[in-house]
């Protein structure tokens, strides 16, 4: 058989002239968590409690007279000493038992202390604290992304040199949502307040004496309202030990006033969500109301719901999810709950005659409203990474592999030793910032002689008049005057499944020839070409 040895050399190296340039190309690999995750972390969610103090405090002494003098301490000789070493000196024969020798001093204190002082100290708080409670709810979010695979036009893949991959990623789309967290919280009134007044007094020769006597001494503590997963009690340090208010926790405005004299409990309850309202009555009073009612309260209980969602923003590369909700909301009468609870004499009050009069007086009226609410932020970056498997060994930063795991944007360079089939496995690491905290805002509000008159029946109203307030003072703070985040960290958000991508196949091509090698390979074609052309006899004679 004749053979063409230029044809099979450049048949050698022709799969090394062209590479083809797309090898993986795949839209819509899409991942998604399997389970809802904890928003503050891989495994069991903790749980965050603390108690925030709202309000002044103080701790001051003033001091009054003097006492001048001082105390000195000095020393005189003994007299026991003097007698003792005089016996010392009586010959031995004639001595009589002189005893122990005494100390060769005595102390002499000096004391020349005189006059009076007196010392005022005061301390306390006066404020609310706030106590809360809250875990992490969950989040659960879906990603989506595009990806291709190419070798640079004109690189050739050569069999034991090293080359690189071009990845591309696109993160496509994707949305996340999230659960609320469950919440507790408690409001309590602190009024806190010691005064002292303590005294000394010195006479020379006499010493000093002193006392110390305490004026006041107030430590109390009342819960206005308190939040559990069960419900929302209400007053509970302002009313008798035998009643209860309680709502289940939904959507509630809750309005309170008591007869003043009776003590007789009216309670007014708004179903937000329905919009039905229901009168409680949760004290037996006397049978005949005196009429004379004062306000003690309004309040707003929310579950916080931050059931919350989003979808990717063109041309973000992550999922962000912000969300705010009203937990409380109370306005409560300061004066009218110290009233109602024997703390202080009445100073307002509505009057009610046979429904047709109204009328009201308030010499002095205090209302403050704390509230809370309940915030997350959440933000998921993705990155895309791979598992790559090869059918035969590949030679990896000097080191032999049969897999990778990397990111699938920044692949190594990979050195072939023949034609390998690369198959990849993609999954995600999501990094995920979140932060859960609580709005704290508060208004305080106290009016001086105002009230009203209000003559009618039914729909119809004769006379309507009011009356000041005189003088009006208020402190409003900004609702975000106090925001605290109870939790903020970033960490990896697991719970995604992984996607199997097809195969694809990177051919090689041989190592390229020395060019000696490429002379040797060219005179044989020629030596083979002039064979063809002329040829020779079995016994070496050249063909006709």
């Amino acid at each position: 058989m004749k053979t063409n040895l230029f044809a099979l050399a450049l048949g050698a190296i022709l799969p090394g002239l062209a590479q083809a340039s797309t090898l993986y190309n795949a839209a819509g690999l899409e991942f998604e968590t399997e389970v809802r995750q904890s928003s503050w972390g891989p495994g069991a969610a903790s749980r965050i409690a603390d108690v925030i103090p709202v309000g002044p405090s103080w701790n001051v002494s003033e001091s009054v007279g003097d006492i001048v003098g001082s105390v000195n301490r000095g020393s005189v000789p003994n007299p026991a000493r003097l007698a003792y070493n005089a016996c010392q000196l009586i010959p031995w024969f004639l001595r009589p038992n002189c005893g122990s020798p005494p100390a060769a001093t005595l102390p002499v204190v000096l004391d020349t202390r005189t006059g009076a002082e007196g010392r005022v100290a005061t301390s306390g708080r006066v404020g609310i604290d706030i106590g809360y409670a809250l875990d992490a709810g969950s989040v659960a979010a879906r990603l989506q992304f595009d990806v291709a695979a190419e070798v640079a036009p004109g690189t050739t893949v050569k069999r034991g040199e090293a080359f690189r991959l071009q990845t591309t990623e696109i993160f496509a789309d994707g949305e996340m949502d999230s659960q609320s967290p469950t919440a507790e919280a408690s409001i309590d009134v602190v009024a806190q307040a010691n005064l002292s007044v303590s005294g000394q007094a010195c006479l020379i020769g006499a010493g000093c004496v002193s006392d110390t006597v305490t004026l006041l001494n107030i430590d109390e503590r009342r819960e206005l309202i308190s939040v559990d997963p069960t419900g929302v009690k209400y007053l509970d340090g302002f009313l008798p030990e035998f009643v209860e208010l309680s709502t289940p926790l939904l959507d509630y405005t809750v309005s309170l006033e008591a007869d003043l004299v009776t003590k007789k409990l009216e309670v007014s309850q708004q179903n937000n969500v329905t919009g039905q309202t229901q009168e409680i009555v949760p004290v037996d009073g006397s049978p005949v109301e005196s009429g004379i009612n004062i306000e003690l309260a309004n309040i707003n209980v929310k579950a916080p719901l931050l059931a919350q969602s989003s979808v990717k923003e063109e041309g973000k590369g992550h999922l962000a999810l912000s969300g705010q909700s009203e937990f409380i909301s109370l306005r409560a009468d300061l004066d009218g709950l110290l009233t109602y609870a024997n703390v202080l004499p009445p100073l307002g009050a509505r009057v009610d005659i046979l429904d047709a009069v109204s009328g009201s007086l308030d010499l002095l009226d205090a209302e403050f409203g704390p509230s809370i609410d309940v915030f997350q932020d959440f933000k998921v970056t993705p990155k895309l990474m791979v598992e790559l498997a090869f059918d035969r060994a590949v030679e990896i930063g000097g080191a032999t592999q049969s897999t990778f795991f990397g990111e699938w944007g920044n692949l190594p360079e990979f050195t072939l030793f023949g034609d390998t089939l690369f198959t990849p496995t993609f999954s995600v690491m999501a990094m995920m910032q979140s932060t859960t905290g609580l709005q704290f805002g508060l208004g305080f509000d106290v009016d001086v002689l105002k009230g009203g008159l209000s003559v009618g029946y039914g729909g119809l109203n004769f006379f309507d008049a009011t009356l000041g307030p005189l003088a009006k003072f208020n402190l409003p703070l900004d609702p975000e005057w106090a925001r605290f985040a109870l939790f903020d960290d970033t960490f990896v958000l697991g719970g995604f499944n992984t996607v199997a991508g097809e195969s694809f196949l990177i051919a090689v091509s041989p190592v390229p020839l020395p060019a000696g090698l490429w002379m040797l390979l060219a005179g044989l074609g020629a030596l083979g070409f002039a064979r063809r052309r002329g040829g020779y006899s079995a016994e070496g004679n050249a063909l006709t």
